[in-house]
């Protein structure tokens, strides 16, 4: 006969299931923050990058059965067994709003760590969150209980674009419009608890109005018109059900080849 269960195996019950309902609310609903504003800035190309939270050594996603005992994993095209089968905004090709937990991630959730790499889920909070490059702010969101989301676009040597996007801030301390450089503070890592954490992309496309054409999943739901976009991706193509696909890009490996050496 199987005894109760120990203290510490209710403790870990507790945590993924705290961090389960507070993963679940990541996708914003659209409630423009206000922010004050300045006339747009034209900002200095972004010739290099580097992380958001710093330094680097002290933050990271969370990896089951590496970074502590969850089944949550926050990597970048990650999907997430824990997130429960709540349907979001993708409905597949019979009408079903897809499960959340077949979703892809398209960003990196990144907390405090020690130096074992195991995850301190409230470290975090009140961390300050840096711009990854030189920019402009091109969009700032308030999403309630999860904070803000705030959207910087950069402007590369080889003359694209890319932007960057920093979920569950505090407050800003920037304005709409403000040119930033590298490494200048934007916000603060809010204060979620035990899942304070940054959600941070990479992608190559402003907001989320268009990017999920009529024949997808995202097309089919209500994904589309999400300005500051999803921070998740999905479709019944297996080619274009991957965050690359639509537009976001892999956040460490980006900033890793334009960091400073």
């Amino acid at each position: 006969m199987t005894g109760p269960p120990s203290l510490a195996a209710l403790k870990h019950v507790v945590l993924l299931l705290a961090m389960i309902v507070a993963l679940a609310g990541c996708m914003p609903s659209a409630r423009p923050g206000s922010l004050p504003s300045v006339p747009a800035q034209t900002p200095d190309p972004a010739d290099t990058f580097d992380f958001p939270l710093l330094p680097r050594e002290r933050f990271g996603p969370y990896i089951p059965n590496v970074s502590g005992p969850l089944p949550v994993d926050t990597r970048y095209g990650a999907q997430n067994p824990g997130l429960g089968t709540t349907g979001k905004c993708f409905v597949d090709r019979n009408g079903n709003k897809v499960a959340f937990n077949r979703l892809y991630h398209a960003g990196e959730d990144w907390f405090a760590q020690d130096v074992r790499g195991r995850v301190d889920g409230s470290g975090a909070a009140g961390v300050p969150v840096h711009a990854v490059a030189n920019g402009a702010v091109t969009w700032a969101q308030d999403i309630g209980a999860d904070g803000y989301v705030l959207a910087l676009v950069h402007l590369l040597p080889d003359g694209s674009r890319a932007w960057s996007a920093y979920w569950h801030d505090t407050q800003p301390v920037v304005a709409m419009g403000q040119a930033v450089r590298r490494g200048d503070r934007i916000a603060d890592v809010l204060n979620r608890g035990y899942n304070s954490h940054l959600h941070w992309e990479i992608r190559v496309f402003g907001d989320g109005t268009v990017i999920f054409p009529s024949d997808s999943a995202g097309g089919r739901g209500t994904c589309n018109g999400r300005v500051p976009a999803l921070g998740y991706t999905w479709d019944d193509d297996p080619a274009r059900a991957r965050p690359d696909a639509w537009g976001y890009r892999a956040p460490t490996q980006f900033v890793e080849a334009r960091r400073t050496k």
